[in-house]
């Protein structure tokens, strides 16, 4: 099953899938905290379940894919549709083949017991603090198939409790914004349990003998502590009222004087309660050395953390195998949200890639502004404010972290430079993220009001991961600030598996039948991919070169006879370094796709006005059918790939973008007939698939001589969906994982087997959801061309499906096979 993730290796790329209470454990564990053991049932499971499973009302199949629209005033229907969806939900069955990896991985945890948590990942741009704990009950089952299989299903179905769906609604959260993921972990006999509060004024616990269910049920008053950090004693106490206590059941049936107290177990069902004695009852649960244990990991984490937080933590009973142990079981921190700010080993304070949090944090806390993360890393520096796209760009200092309205493409050469981007605008597909996951660089995109709120000269610290933007004291940034091409200590940065630990991430010994391709935008990231196991380049974008060769001049003013041999020697030295590069490795390169706001001074082809409006940047005059009305610029284009092919470079093949109609793909293959360069043998002409007109037109397309379709998620996805890419308000619409848009992928892919021809994705779908890789690779896909950044986890996701692949096909052969 390609959706469980062990807790002790769960990665930061990974956080999204497995929920924020997961991703922290994960992060502690890795850190050396005694975090107890477990495993993930990942958000994408509950997808697939929903959409795979025959259900008898199609309302299921659409219950995260749609809103579904509820009149939480009602209450009585409300109850009504929450209950028949939790029953329908229950009674559903999980595939066998998920059954039996979940009862495998259930057996290495040891336990008789486990305990299932739902672990929910909120939207970044939720309006406002969401407490969604007390929403949702766990589910404690024996470590049988049968019961772990009823207890996914019984935790997934919590989601669409009345009060559940209430409290979404009421916060402005659709159930297709969430994510949802089971955490499963071991269920031990206790001595005690608890929680503990850290706050940088104080340290509290609660403690309460056996299992903390009597203090949820309210059944038992916690003995309370306040802490003394430094040395972990109690500085304040008082004794709790503990007169029941939860342990395993390993009885069928509880005393007598107890059965009134099962009635609240339904969800526990597996635990049995049991009197305390009155010598326990008046003793405090927890003995000074454990306080000291308790406190000693509140500071640690104290000073790594730059917010409040709470653990819920159990003292095991001691087994033949281990001793007592105090294991940390959940993880809450102080809203927002931070990256687990943690420093583990980091470089000496001198060192430039280093940062340590005292330096960031000082003795208040920072104000923060949110946005989206767009590209991973974090950078501390002095801010440079852009305030129109007319700034005169020429004397920003390097390394300064710049902030915008928005990124104009042609702003590539002072993006190279910095240290970071923010920007108010834009979306994951924006100028600005692209160019940042390029060049390696943290970027925050949609932080609204930022350049009100942030001035020329501000010392900032900008983590791409979560999207938040502290603005830092006075004299905390170094006076000579240098970018780190890695993300800076304030966070921890655990790096991509590795296949072996004796290899270089980037390489590997096992090459995919699926092709792994990358997306570039400048031959200044070759650096970054040169130990990289790639098959070549799907997608170079000719927009980025072009337009640090137009800089803010109108791109059609070259289509003057005595610039045309300057463009093409401008254009053909970076397009010869990658093809030169990959050589001979195939180089896909995509002519010009420019739209109106790329450059301030640019018209629409044919035309003396200037065509700027961003609503209709989609809509408008580019691809190829601004080749019809003007192939000036394609002829330079072409003539340049005809000049590198002489010169050998035979590896470049040509993606034609945006293509509406056959007829406009005729005109263009006619083009490239009139300068020969499908005289080539390995010379293939493909289109990108990002029209919806594609998903009827493909054999047509074939027959008129299309060798090849790219599929592009970003216009895909917003022109089935209507959800304009770049508008931050529609984000959580433009969602390339829409049960629409992977149905239109689908039928791309097989409309190409059908018809003889390779079929890739180029999209940012597989860089930001890997978890669709899985699916691309069983539908066929040919080859998947993602970011620099991620070349690692989508050749490891990759080579997992067809590992999968492989073994159930080897395993219904063996099925079949009579001896």
């Amino acid at each position: 099953m390609d959706h469980l993730y062990w807790l002790d290796q769960i990665q930061p790329s990974q956080r999204y899938l497995v929920g924020d209470n997961p991703f922290y454990l994960s992060q502690m564990a890795q850190q050396g905290y005694p975090v107890l053991p477990g495993f993930v049932l990942a958000a994408p499971a509950l997808r697939e379940f929903l959409e795979t499973y025959p259900w008898e009302e199609p309302l299921f199949a659409e219950l995260l894919s749609s809103s579904v629209h509820l009149n939480v005033d009602d209450t009585r229907q409300l109850k009504a549709i929450a209950q028949h969806i939790r029953e329908q939900m229950m009674a559903a069955e999980l595939p066998q083949q998920w059954i039996n990896d979940l009862a495998i991985a259930a057996e290495k945890l040891s336990s008789p017991g486990l305990i299932l948590s739902l672990s929910v990942t909120l939207p970044q741009n939720t309006p406002s603090p969401v407490k969604f704990s007390g929403l949702v009950e766990s589910y404690v089952c024996l470590c049988d198939p049968e019961e772990i299989a009823l207890g996914v299903l019984q935790t997934w179905a919590e989601l669409f409790r009345a009060r559940s769906l209430l409290y979404w609604q009421r916060s402005q959260i659709e159930l297709r914004a969430l994510n949802l993921a089971v955490l499963v972990q071991p269920l031990h006999s206790a001595i005690t349990s608890g929680t503990l509060t850290y706050t940088p004024a104080h340290c509290e616990i609660k403690a309460t003998w056996g299992l903390p269910l009597s203090i949820k049920l309210g059944q038992a008053i916690p003995d309370w502590y306040q802490i003394e950090l430094e040395k972990g004693n109690a500085i304040a106490q008082s004794l709790g009222n503990k007169h029941l206590g939860y342990d395993l059941r390993w009885n069928s049936t509880p005393p007598d004087e107890l059965t009134a107290e099962t009635s609240l177990l339904s969800p526990y069902s597996c635990l049995q309660p049991y009197l305390v004695s009155d010598e326990q009852q008046q003793e405090f649960s927890l003995k000074p050395r454990e306080l000291e244990t308790l406190g000693a990991i509140a500071r640690n984490l104290g000073s790594h953390l730059n917010r409040q937080f709470s653990l819920e933590w159990t003292l095991v009973k001691a087994t033949e195998q281990s001793p007592e142990q105090i294991y940390i079981t959940g993880v809450e921190v102080g809203n927002p949200l931070p990256s687990l700010e943690m420093t583990a080993p980091v470089d000496p304070p001198s060192s430039p890639k280093s940062v340590p949090v005292t330096a960031i944090e000082g003795e208040e806390m920072p104000q923060i502004i949110l946005g989206t993360g767009a590209a991973k890393g974090v950078a501390v520096g002095l801010v440079y404010c852009i305030p129109s796209p007319t700034e005169v760009l020429e004397h920003i200092p390097p390394g300064r972290i710049l902030i915008a309205k928005e990124i104009a493409p042609h702003w590539l050469h002072i993006v190279r430079q910095a240290a970071a981007v923010v920007t108010e605008s834009g979306g994951m597909t924006s100028h600005a993220a692209i160019l940042a996951r390029e060049f390696g660089i943290p970027a925050v995109v949609g932080a609204a009001g930022v350049m009100q709120a942030i001035a020329t000269a501000t010392e900032i610290c900008v983590n791409g991961d979560t999207g938040e933007i502290f603005i830092l004291p006075a004299g905390t940034v170094p006076p000579s600030p240098v970018r780190s091409p890695q993300p800076v200590a304030t966070a921890v940065s655990i790096p991509e598996p590795m296949p072996s630990p004796d290899s270089n991430p980037l390489s590997s010994p096992f090459p995919t039948a699926t092709q792994l391709l990358v997306n570039l935008s400048h031959p200044s990231s070759l650096d970054r991919i040169a130990d990289a196991y790639l098959d070549g380049v799907g997608l170079l974008r000719s927009e980025m070169m072009a337009l640090e060769i137009f800089q803010s001049e109108d791109p059609y003013q070259w289509c003057d006879h005595h610039k045309n041999q300057e463009f093409i020697h401008r254009i053909s030295d970076p397009l010869k370094r990658v093809a030169e590069f990959f050589f001979p490795r195939p180089v896909f390169y995509r002519s010009l796709d420019l739209r109106g706001y790329d450059l301030p001074g640019m018209r629409s082809p044919g035309q003396t006005s200037i065509n700027s409006n961003r609503s209709a940047q989609t809509l408008g005059v580019h691809g190829a059918f601004s080749y019809l009305l003007d192939p000036t610029l394609f002829d330079l284009e072409l003539e340049t790939l005809a000049k590198l092919q002489q010169e050998g470079l035979t590896n470049l093949r040509l993606i034609i973008p945006f293509v509406r109609t056959v007829e406009e793909f005729i005109f263009c293959r006619s083009r490239v007939q009139q300068f020969k360069l499908d005289r080539v043998r390995d010379f293939q002409l493909w289109i990108m698939a990002e029209v919806p007109s594609a998903l009827f037109l493909i054999p047509d397309y074939v027959q008129a001589g299309v060798q090849g379709i790219s599929i592009g998620t970003n216009d895909l996805t917003q022109l089935l969906l209507a959800a304009d890419r770049e508008n931050q308000q529609m984000s959580q619409v433009f969602d390339p994982r829409h049960p629409v848009v992977m149905r239109a992928i689908h039928q791309l892919i097989q409309q190409a087997k059908a018809a003889g021809i390779p079929c890739a994705i180029c999209g940012g779908a597989p860089t930001r959801y890997p978890e669709t890789i899985d699916t691309l690779v069983r539908w066929g896909i040919d080859g998947i061309s993602v970011e620099p950044e991620a070349i690692v986890r989508t050749h490891q996701a990759i080579a997992r499906s067809e590992q999968r692949i492989l073994l159930e096909t080897a395993r219904r052969d063996s099925e079949d096979c009579p001896f």
